[in-house]
């Protein structure tokens, strides 16, 4: 690594990431920087180019491009690849932008001046120690993701210097995974020490820095549990660069949980401002700040900094262009309580004789699951910014009554196969659809067929595609919001469902570039999951009692606190978080089944909670990274196929409000998805770790490289 030092700091100034009201700088000399106003701006460019996975990190781009952070808009989520939910342009595994390196360092050496520059100064001495801590934590944070990608790094706590003609004095060697967690938690401790117990918005406080160290040393603690059975240790020269010794495993889950039990200090707490649980939990992102749960956030604002998450990812009919990109899938679905699973733990769309449930209506399913599952979705017949969520991937026509008749299941969920709907199941999906699939009650070309469906486009469907039923009701033949079939090609949903999470359904508009919400980067409910983990891997590995506290009594109280605020069925006794063997999803061979078996787990306490973090922390990009450091991310997802839920609408009994979108009894059926309905698999071990950049063995001949390159 060649460091090149300058007497002037370059600064990138992004004020959005924190409430600061100060003109933007470029060049900051030492005079303009060493004051109160010049630190506060030296902090906003800081803090505006932390690496964090928030609305303008862009894994890629759908043919191989890495875009990383800060790109202009993100159309693709790492999401994709977790099974949390899907999108057009990521459909299939989806991994992290590639090549974090010298931005990181750049970082580093900035907060590193500001380390070094800040005692120099004696007429600051009443603020420069909290701005000292400050620093340490912004290069914690840094070196973190940088270690999550890479393991070992090498330690830069000093500005550099180049010696005139001697390269060879700014080069420096990695040191050992472990070495680098280690000098990371004491970063995270000192800023701990040393933050006020509040700070500007956005700026890290004593809390902000004990919730992110407890996520630190939560990687640190299952990568020296987990990592080396499946990713053999990497050594050079004495130097363990990939890996750390298992025996180091309970000294990092205490270091999280003590971190998480500082966290509680500070007086936050789950938010529970609405007795509607639903609503409730809509409002942890729709007002950020204005509760106890969100500890760290990311501002935008108009004229400042914004994103686009509205426009790439609200339902096409709400936006002007994009849309459609929040797509949650159905292993995700199924994760919640009140949602109805079989025997196998798939969800349950027909009886015991093989013929499909039907519901009075679209909104009877929803009215049972679990609220925090409500809030992260569009549900079907609920209006948000004056649309009508209409979702139905066809018609049944007016002669099947949905009393009297029974449908047998038409199409295929087991897990392996990729089943479409075809001439083979129940109708005609092929031949030209698009001008009048049918006459008088009768499709003309398929007289036998009882759904009618269209080939056009939901948002492009006219006259043509309309069914009317004997009572005068129309209906859209796949609906005006989906789902996408694979006779259909157009920008709605691919699984049955579009996501609610972070969109703005309220007021502002959903172009490119002009949404304003703001990311919430840590809040408590990440906390408290954290200490539930670390307690339960301590009870399991030896340690039923730390710091004063049952550990199995403190993570049952932990995962019923978040279970609780969710609306979720809380746990009954201790007894649950055992060592049973996990559920195992079916297409991964035999074993128990039931709720949960999609997220992969050593054993049934591990599991639930596990599943906790996926159902709590959804679309928050933090599921990718658990998966990395549990080494479950190759055979979680390997030879997996997403899956959808797809509605079919009776006509018969069917009516319309002055909306005109139909609502009537109707079918669910769960199957594979029909778009990017591919097996997808993470891929080799090798996958855990980044290989170091090229570019940088190049210019520093001490950095050594990582096993897989």
């Amino acid at each position: 690594m060649k460091i090149k030092i300058t007497a002037i700091l370059f600064i990138v100034f992004l004020a959005s990431c924190v409430d600061l009201d100060i003109a933007p700088t470029s060049v900051l000399s030492g005079d303009l920087v060493y004051n109160e106003s010049g630190i506060k701006a030296y902090f906003a460019a800081l803090y505006g180019r932390l690496p964090m996975e928030d609305f303008k990190y862009e894994p890629g781009n759908g043919n191989g491009a890495q875009q990383g952070y800060y790109a202009t808009i993100s159309v693709t989520h790492l999401a994709a690849g977790t099974g949390e939910f899907a999108g057009n342009n990521s459909g299939g595994m989806q991994k992290h932008a590639g090549g974090y390196w010298g931005e990181g360092f750049k970082l580093i050496r900035q907060a590193n001046t500001l380390i070094a520059e800040l005692p120099k100064y004696p007429e600051l001495s009443d603020r420069a120690d909290a701005w000292i801590a400050e620093a340490k934590f912004i290069r914690a944070y840094t070196y973190f993701k940088m270690a999550i990608r890479f393991g070992g790094l090498p330690k830069l706590f000093e500005p550099q210097v180049l010696d005139t003609g001697d390269e060879s004095s700014l080069w420096i060697a990695r040191e050992s995974h472990e070495d680098t967690y280690d000098f990371i938690l004491k970063d995270f401790d000192e800023a701990i020490a040393g933050l006020p117990p509040t700070n500007d918005v956005g700026r890290a406080s004593r809390y902000v820095a004990a919730a992110v160290k407890s996520r630190a040393a939560l990687h640190a603690a299952t990568t020296a549990k987990y990592g080396s059975a499946k990713f053999p240790d990497w050594e050079v020269d004495g130097v363990l660069l990939q890996g750390i010794p298992q025996n180091r495993a309970n000294d990092y889950f205490k270091q999280a949980w003590d971190a998480a039990k500082t966290v509680e200090e500070g007086g936050f707490e789950l938010y529970r401002g609405n007795v509607d649980k639903t609503a409730n939990y809509t409002e942890i992102w729709e007002k950020p700040e204005a509760n106890r749960e969100n500890l760290w956030l990311r501002k935008y604002s108009l004229g400042n900094w914004v994103h686009s998450w509205d426009a790439i990812n609200a339902p096409p009919r709400m936006v002007t262009t994009y849309g459609s990109r929040f797509q949650p899938r159905l292993d995700w679905v199924e994760l919640f309580d009140g949602v109805p699973l079989d025997a196998e733990g798939k969800f349950q769309d027909v009886d015991v004789n093989g013929d499909y449930i039907v519901y009075d209506n679209i909104h009877q399913f929803w009215d049972g699951v679990e609220p925090r599952l409500r809030a992260n979705l569009l549900l079907p017949g609920e209006t948000y910014r004056g649309v009508k969520i209409s979702l139905y991937g066809g018609v049944i026509i007016d002669r099947i009554d949905p009393v009297t008749d029974k449908i047998k299941k038409f199409s295929v969920d087991n897990g392996t196969e990729g089943a479409a709907y075809n001439e083979d199941n129940c109708w005609k999906a092929s031949g030209n659809y698009t001008v009048k699939p049918f006459e008088n009650g009768k499709d003309i070309k398929n007289p036998d067929a009882f759904i009618y469906y269209t080939t056009v486009a939901a948002q492009a469907q006219g006259e043509a595609d309309v069914y009317t039923n004997a009572a005068g009701v129309r209906f859209y033949l796949n609906g005006r919001d989906g789902p996408r079939m694979n006779w259909a090609t157009d920008n709605n949903t691919g699984t049955g469902f579009h996501g609610r999470k972070f969109l703005d359904v309220v007021s502002q508009p959903m172009g490119l570039h002009v949404s304003t919400q703001t990311w919430i980067e840590t809040r408590y409910a990440e906390v408290l999951l954290n200490r539930a983990e670390a307690a339960i891997e301590l009870a399991q590995g030896g340690e039923a009692s730390y710091g004063g506290a049952d550990m199995l009594q403190d993570a049952f109280a932990c995962i019923n606190d978040v279970r609780d605020r969710a609306g979720a069925t809380l746990l009954t006794g201790v007894g649950e978080l055992s060592t049973d063997p996990a559920f195992i999803a079916r297409w991964r061979g035999a074993g128990p089944r039931g709720r949960g078996s999609f997220v992969e787990a050593p054993n049934r306490a591990l599991q639930i909670l596990r599943v906790e973090r996926y159902k709590e922390l959804f679309a928050e990009n933090k599921i990718y990274w658990d998966l990395m450091r549990w080494f479950t991310f190759d055979t979680q997802i390997q030879n997996w196929r997403a899956r959808g839920l797809f509605p079919f609408l009776f006509a018969k009994g069917a009516t319309s409000g002055a909306d005109g979108i139909p609502d009537g009894k109707v079918i669910y059926d769960a199957k594979s998805s029909e778009q990017h309905h591919g097996r997808h698999n993470f891929g080799s071990v090798n996958g855990y770790y980044e290989t170091i950049p090229s570019g940088e063995l190049q210019n520093n001949p001490l950095l050594q490289r990582n096993r897989n390159q």
